[in-house]
């Protein structure tokens, strides 16, 4: 009974601006679709249009620009729509894509990967802000169209709750990073990680500050100068180890003979791992910097740790080569 007084509450018979708008579309095209995207701005994740026809008789007094709305009821306006759509599809534009392209081909490339499911369906679409070339469907563009039609704004907010969702997936895999709370906007806190971690896989490298601190030629993790040169290449490795089933023990473990970069576990074995990184993938330059003086005090820090938590098990000594491309783990010692 509470869901059913909420869902009436999003569907009163009050006929809204929007949707009068919508009708007066309606009445000169035929049929029309919202179009919409979600996260033009942020650091990370992708970009998210959604292209939206909903049923003519579709009302909605609350519905609007989604960015007026907050998280709980985008949320429970979603479905709502979702059940009162003729049809619906959503174009995604990855980090790397944006990387490579930038954004106006994101824009458009997100754009028409929306409109193409439903063009046949539709005479006309409408979209949110400026004009957008080369989309091969029929299109009005409009300023703020998002607080003006109920179609543009329906599509908002599936867009938005779909991003939002994409990113709390991404805090799973990343959490380090606080996806779930900033969804990769560039935050104090986002940056103040950044600055400590380095990016991650879904981080967009052709956006400032990340473009002034790395090689987004490459769209690679490796930093332009020397502080905090190896950490993206440390995470990288981690989350290496994780998923072929190693399980982390410490990162960057300190003792009075050294650091060692990585300890890890599989099965009966402790792994520890000197991390190194290379811009020119020269595996053998990369190598040469682990000499004799270097495993020595990598040996002396892992009896160390052994003796610290008491381990007496089997232990072996490697290096992960990380490169732009790939990762390679190499027996040292």
């Amino acid at each position: 009974m509470l869901q059913e007084s909420r869902n009436a509450e999003f569907t009163k018979s009050k006929v809204s601006e929007l949707y009068l708008f919508d009708q007066r579309y309606r009445s000169e095209y035929g049929v029309i679709a919202g179009l919409d995207e979600a996260g033009r701005g942020p650091l990370a994740g992708p970009l998210v249009a959604c292209a939206v026809i909903l049923l003519p008789d579709f009302n909605s007094e609350i519905l609007t620009d989604s960015k007026k709305l907050t998280d709980k009821t985008r949320r429970l306006l979603k479905p709502l729509i979702e059940n009162s759509t003729e049809a619906c599809s959503l174009g995604i534009v990855t980090a790397s894509e944006i990387d490579q392209n930038r954004m106006a081909w994101a824009v458009r490339t997100s754009f028409r990967r929306a409109m193409a499911p439903i063009s046949n369906k539709t005479d006309v679409f409408l979209v949110d802000g400026n004009s957008v070339a080369n989309l091969e469907s029929p299109s009005r563009f409009l300023i703020k169209g998002d607080s003006k039609s109920l179609s543009i704004a329906a599509a908002s907010v599936i867009a938005k709750v779909t991003r939002d969702d994409i990113m709390l997936e991404a805090h799973c895999e990343y959490p380090e990073y606080g996806f779930h709370r900033h969804k990769g906007y560039g935050t104090a806190e986002h940056i103040a990680i950044l600055n400590k971690l380095g990016p991650c896989p879904i981080h967009r490298m052709s956006f400032a500050p990340l473009s002034r601190m790395y090689q987004t030629g490459q769209m690679s993790l490796f930093p332009l100068d020397n502080p905090n040169s190896g950490k993206a290449a440390e995470i990288r490795a981690a989350r290496y180890y994780e998923n072929i089933g190693f399980k982390v023990l410490n990162r960057n473990w300190r003792s009075s003979s050294g650091e060692i970069d990585l300890i890890v576990q599989n099965d009966s074995t402790v792994f520890f791992v000197e991390v190194k990184s290379t811009l020119t993938n020269d595996e053998k330059l990369a190598l040469e910097k682990i000499d004799n003086a270097k495993l020595k005090r990598i040996r002396n820090a892992a009896e160390e740790w052994m003796t610290s938590n008491d381990y007496q098990g089997e232990c072996s000594i490697e290096a992960v080569l990380v490169t732009s491309k790939n990762l390679k783990r190499i027996p040292v010692g």
